[in-house]
């Protein structure tokens, strides 16, 4: 079992994840687009053009008053909690501020893909690529090679495991989700072979009562295709839950 950070610690990661939530939900809605689009420019529902520059990317509101995007409370409120289970689970480790912006970065793509059905490379992609780099630092400071190995073996597997399903006929899973999953699978395989293999795992085990509880309220049918990013996203805090306490 890892040291934990104690209270401090936990509120500390709370609170720094939960104000950078804060600023989710506009840059949500602007890349909530069908795929090949450029970001979203303009109102949906008013039409209006958006604010250009930073500003327009975290303006919670067009210029005539309608929200863009979900409430800021519910990316705050997620991002907060992400990265308080994070911090009790994790203890005071080096590789911990990293697992943080996962989080926080998990949040964004959760709520884009509940949106649009859809992981943009804008986000995935150079993720991947910044991650081994990240994750290099903290070894080159620890020594912990011998988990930034595992962390790259753990990411070829969930990526190929997740490309296959993305392969199949009528699997209802698109590239963006063996994206992502392979980026999960950095920080999962950093941890242990466990939370990788539970990383795989869990996010049907979350998904089976989503689908169950939609199909009671009427909200859709047996062939509805859910988004598999929230489960996979899910699945994978959990599994660092369940393999580090």
């Amino acid at each position: 079992m890892l040291v934990g950070v104690g209270g401090l610690g936990v509120g500390a990661a709370a609170v720094g994840c939960g104000v950078v939530g804060v600023l989710l939900p506009t840059v949500g809605y602007r890349l909530a687009v069908p795929y090949g689009e450029p970001s979203r420019t303009t109102c949906a529902t008013c039409g209006v053009p958006l604010r250009s520059g930073t500003a327009g990317w975290l303006a919670r509101r067009c210029d005539r008053g309608h929200r863009l995007g979900v409430p800021w409370w519910v990316t705050a409120s997620l991002a907060a909690l992400a990265g308080a289970l994070l911090g009790a689970a994790l203890g005071a480790v080096a590789v911990l501020p990293v697992f943080l912006a996962l989080a926080v970065l998990g949040v964004l793509l959760a709520v884009i893909d509940v949106a649009c059905h859809r992981l943009p490379d804008s986000l995935a992609l150079p993720a991947l690529t910044v991650t081994p780099v990240l994750l290099g630092v903290v070894a080159l400071t620890t020594g912990q090679w011998a988990d930034w190995r595992r962390g790259l073996l753990g990411c070829l597997a969930v990526g190929l495991v997740l490309t296959g399903l993305v392969l199949l006929p009528g699997g209802g899973f698109g590239f963006g989700d063996a994206k992502v999953g392979a980026l999960l699978g950095w920080y999962l395989g950093w941890l242990s072979w466990d939370t990788v293999i539970l990383g795989l795992v869990l996010p049907w085990a979350l998904n089976v009562p989503v689908l169950l509880a939609l199909l009671a309220a009427r909200r859709v049918r047996w062939r509805t295709k859910l988004p598999f990013g929230p489960a996979l996203l899910g699945g994978a805090l959990l599994s660092v839950l369940v393999t580090t306490g």
